[in-house]
Order: structure tokens, then sequence, then C-alpha cells
């Protein structure tokens, strides 16, 4: 009895088998990898996108006076507390700007979750505006009152 050496040929050996299974596992956890990187780089992406979106819009909130103008901590948004907003104001080099720097933080459950964005822009100081307005009245006043004086007599 003599063999065929096509036959002997046609099935697979056992190290061939394992070979090809140690290279699937191999490529397989590469690719959870890449998929885990995607997944996490997709998911920072959109809570610093929403980060800055909240800045801008806090920001633009101080400005327009819906919020005070004083430094404030850790201030939790009402419809998403796990996102606080701080306000710190600084001087500049020119006395009638403010230094605005606004940073929304995002607290979540693990690292991936944790994202801190700051925004900064100079402001027009309105106490500047205000005083001068004040002094404007007073200079206005004096004068109308002696041109009072002066018509009177």
């Amino acid at each position: 009895m003599t063999r065929d050496p096509a036959r002997r040929r046609a099935a697979f050996t056992l190290l061939e088998v394992v070979l090809a299974l140690a290279l699937f596992a191999g490529a397989l956890a590469a690719l959870s990898q890449l998929t885990w990187n995607a997944s996490r780089a997709a998911v920072q992406g959109r809570l610093k996108t929403q980060a800055v979106i909240l800045c801008e819009t806090k920001l633009n909130e101080i400005i327009a006076g819906i919020e005070p103008l004083s430094d404030q901590q850790d201030v939790a948004y009402e419809d998403d507390p796990n996102w606080t907003w701080s306000l710190a104001i600084g001087q500049t080099d020119f006395p009638e700007l403010l230094l605005l720097e606004v940073t929304v933080t995002h607290t979540g459950g693990n690292s991936l979750g944790n994202v801190s964005q700051t925004l900064r822009r100079w402001f027009r100081d309105p106490q500047v505006f205000i005083d001068a307005a004040l002094q404007q009245a007073e200079i206005d006043a004096a004068k109308e009152a002696t041109s009072t004086l002066g018509n009177t007599e």
C-alpha cells in the first residue's frame, strides 16, 4: 500500500492551524485597539466641542450682563451638573480693559470623560464708562447751575 503524495497534503497540520489562529488573534487584538482608540478620540472630540460651545456661550452671557461680572468658581450648569464653569477677571496693561477667562470643565466617571477648556477675551470695563457718564452728568449739572445763576441777575 503506497501513499499518494497529493492526498497527504490535503489536510492542514496542527502547526498550520495554530499559526493561523495566532495570526488571527494578533490581527484581532490590533483591530480592537484601533477601535478603542477611535472610540476614545470620538468621545474626547465630542466633549471638547461641547466645552468650546459652553465656554463661548458663558462668555457671551457674561458680556451681555446675564451673569454677574465677578469671579466665580466651579458653578454647575443647571441642565448637566457634570459640567461646571469658572470665571477669572484680570487686569490688562490698559486701564479700560479687563481680561475675562472662562474655564468649562466636565467631570466624568473616568479619565476619558474629563475635559477642560478655557477661553480668554478682553472686555471693556463697564465701570470706566459709568464713571465717565457720572462725571459728564456732574459737569452738565454744574454748567446748568451756572447758567441759571447768570440768567437771574
